[in-house]
């Protein structure tokens, strides 16, 4: 399965490098930037309100770019630069490490050996939906509905860490979650009306 190579924009790989650089005792980074070792790909995070409308993940919204990053003693981070308002802001979020960072690294050379993603190239990006709290590696295809998705523990609602979900049974079990989420809010907002 190839994986387009989708390069970040300039400022989120400057603020990456300045990262690495920092993290090096103050030593600047030699290595030149590739591809293949910081993989850059998007983030996106889902409303629950679209799922339930059904408009899927058409409405997902892009909000950081990650990068990985391996140091020299093989440890594993992820570093997230947030994106701004206007479309050359770009701000340090977060790091990650870990056993989340290393499930991820893990993951990417095994897309490969998968017989079902031999058919199209992939953008690999993360997708997050925070009030289900799921957290999954979103393979966009050229049409949604040929996306697959490969979610990160912990898992609920019957999602397994690790399995490939074709775009259609994911919904399904997005779309189910997101219900019955709704319910137990609009539950409880009635029970906390009854006053006492």
């Amino acid at each position: 399965m190839p994986i387009k190579e989708i390069s970040a924009p300039d400022k989120s790989v400057e603020i990456f490098k300045d990262w690495v650089s920092k993290h090096k005792l103050g030593r600047p980074r030699k290595r030149p930037y590739k591809y293949e070792e910081a993989v850059p790909h998007k983030v996106f995070n889902a409303n629950v309100n679209d799922i339930i409308a059904g408009k899927g993940f058409e409405n997902a919204q892009l909000v950081a770019w990650r990068h990985l990053h391996t140091d020299g003693k093989g440890h594993h981070a992820i570093v997230e630069i947030r994106v701004g308002e206007k479309e050359d802001e770009h701000f340090l979020q977060e790091t990650h490490h870990g056993p989340l960072v290393i499930e991820q690294k893990e993951i990417l050379p095994q897309l490969k050996l998968i017989e079902e993603l031999e058919k199209e190239h992939y953008e690999f990006s993360l997708l997050r939906i925070f009030s289900l709290k799921i957290h999954t590696i979103w393979l966009r295809a050229s049409k949604r509905e040929d996306d697959y998705f490969i979610p990160f523990s912990p898992c609920f609602y019957g999602l397994v860490a690790g399995k490939l979900y074709s775009s259609k049974d994911f919904l399904k079990i997005v779309k189910t979650a997101a219900l019955k989420l709704y319910e137990q809010m609009k539950d409880q907002n009635e029970d906390d009306m009854k006053g006492g």
